[in-house]
């Protein structure tokens, strides 16, 4: 099964309109926006095990989602994990007065992780989110809305034609699934004790 793209492309000045219909909830979604680009010019990569994670996570979702490129897939992950960073630097800036409790997993046996690691790192993208999230659904939304016009405006029409025609823009809701499984990703390296490489 084939995911359909978006109908078309979100450009900044209409995303930044539909945020601000957000209210309060837009105001935090573009304060997150904003906190994780400054994040995203320190890193380098994920951690080792993330990137692995990343990297397989991707490589699945690339048949079924031909308008996903690599390279977007790259920066959806990155800046879901680095708005998770963001929050933990400063939780009560994005609405956060509780500390964000830590995703469940097992403790390494033998310094290794569990073999289902990315299988669990998934499906805590699903049904249990919100919970994970800890920021509001609605500046989590603006969040996804941002990051999709980012997306959308960096990637551009491919321009090519036949087989390797242009299938369209990503839709939204890819964005949001691979923006929470890098949150998901740094809950991943904060559960284990990992680091991504930063640059100096």
């Amino acid at each position: 099964m084939t995911v359909r793209p978006a109908e078309g492309r979100l450009d900044s000045t209409t995303a930044g309109a539909a945020v601000d219909l957000l209210g309060p909830d837009g105001d935090t979604a573009r304060a997150l926006d904003a906190a994780a680009e400054r994040e995203m010019s320190g890193l380098v990569s994920l951690s080792a095990l993330t990137t692995d994670l990343a990297e397989r996570y991707l490589e699945r979702l690339a048949r079924p989602i031909p308008s996903l490129t690599p390279g977007a897939g790259v920066q959806l992950v990155t800046r879901g994990y680095a708005a998770r960073v963001a929050l933990e630097r400063d939780p009560a800036r994005f609405g956060v007065t509780v500390a964000p409790p830590p995703l469940p997993l097992p403790a390494l046996r033998n310094g290794r992780p569990p073999q289902d690691l990315l299988t669990r790192a998934v499906k805590a993208t699903r049904r249990k989110f919100a919970a994970h999230r800890v920021v509001s659904e609605g500046a989590w939304d603006g969040f996804v809305v941002l990051l999709t016009a980012r997306v959308h405006e960096s990637e551009g029409p491919r321009g090519a034609t036949g087989e390797d025609a242009d299938p369209g823009p990503v839709a939204i809701d890819v964005v949001d699934g691979i923006a929470r499984f890098g949150w998901v990703l740094r809950m991943v390296d904060v559960r284990y004790g990992q680091e991504p490489e930063r640059g100096r």
